[in-house]
């Protein structure tokens, strides 16, 4: 809703939706990435695949006609014992459904370039137009959960993904690389460990990014 409280209906498509969708877990593993569709009073509905008992976040990814891109967050909850998962210790290597996923570059505070190969049976192969580009970019802090949303470059000559990512802060991070190749969407996960740009050791903020 605007600040008059009436529903808003009219929105700038970015990246070839109106609204993009992410539901994490709290403990940062499981990860979705979806498309509600909104009818003419403003309400959006989205059909979830089943999730495991658990705290989860959702994020909604948007730019309302005139206005700038925003997310807004808000916690849900899944009924039921929660499994005792970790998050994954970082690395920069990647595998899933015979897929292969290598991430290059560092990640830092400020300005980071990252790029991302993919692989299949030992060969590089070029992503799918997926949304209108090679690929998409999530990030989240682990904490307080901040939340970052990159597009990669445009495409040229390389199989890479190539994003410029600006890491609000030191800290540890989750990113989920999306992906489509053979006619399906994927998603690599990577744990990273951001530095500040001198090197000085991660530090905890509050501060929510959007």
């Amino acid at each position: 809703v605007d600040e008059t409280g009436r529903p808003v209906t009219a929105f700038d498509e970015l990246h070839a939706r109106p609204l993009h969708l992410i539901v994490l877990s709290r403990n940062m593993v499981d990860y979705l990435h979806l498309h509600p569709t909104m009818d003419d009073c403003g309400h959006w509905t989205v059909e979830l695949p089943p999730l495991s008992p658990g705290s989860y976040r959702v994020f909604a990814d948007f730019q309302p006609t005139g206005s700038a891109n925003l997310t807004l967050g808000a916690d849900v909850s899944v009924p039921g014992d929660a499994p005792a998962v970790t998050i994954p210790e970082p690395s920069t290597v990647t595998t899933a459904d015979g897929y292969t996923v290598t991430m290059d570059g560092t990640p830092a505070t400020g300005s980071s370039e990252l790029s991302f190969t993919v692989e299949v049976d030992g060969k590089v192969v070029q992503t799918d137009p997926y949304l209108g580009a090679a690929g998409h970019l999530v990030a989240i802090r682990n904490g307080d959960l901040a939340y970052l949303h990159v597009h990669p470059h445009d495409g040229g000559t390389t199989s890479a993904v190539t994003f410029t990512t600006e890491f609000p802060s030191a800290g540890t991070y989750r990113l989920f690389f999306d992906y489509s190749h053979d006619g399906t969407v994927r998603t690599a996960s990577f744990t990273v460990d951001v530095a500040t740009a001198s090197g000085a050791d991660a530090m905890t903020t509050h501060q929510e990014e959007h």
